[in-house]
């Protein structure tokens, strides 16, 4: 579960995590806790879904499959071939205006926005406090 919690979000091309694995590998724990600012994280997927409609529509990352998936005589997919050494896709991100958008637009995407500034209290962002310039710019 914390595995699928800490899985890339749509606007993030990677994310790194601490891993601590057991000596004989039956065990990995997955040692981050993913916390957001509620209505920045609205934000981040009202954005995405604005951007994946025009992705869909555009069909540059989205494809169709082809049912049914598999042949008789298709062999099966390789994970090591076709999984392991395939590089990410790109993020998806809205562009914004550095102009209109001034207040959020260096920190919208980043993995641990606003961490060390006035407006959160620390790592945990049990507090935090957006200024009313961020929340009008909030997209979504």
């Amino acid at each position: 579960m914390k595995l699928l919690k800490n899985m890339p979000m749509p606007w993030e091309q990677i994310r790194e995590v601490p891993v601590l694995y057991h000596i004989t590998g039956a065990f990995t724990f997955v040692n981050e806790i993913p916390w957001v600012i509620e209505p920045v994280y609205i934000a981040q997927w009202g954005t995405m879904w604005i951007t994946m409609r025009r992705e869909k529509r555009d069909r540059r990352h989205f494809k169709q499959m082809r049912f049914p998936p598999f042949d008789d005589e298709e062999p099966s997919l390789n994970y090591a071939v076709n999984v392991l050494d395939v590089e990410p896709l790109e993020a998806i991100q809205i562009e914004l205006d550095a102009e209109e958008d001034s207040s959020i637009y260096g920190w919208f995407y980043e993995r641990r926005l606003l961490t060390g500034t006035p407006y959160v209290n620390g790592s945990t962002y049990r507090k935090w406090n957006l200024t009313l310039p961020q929340f009008i710019c909030l997209p979504g």
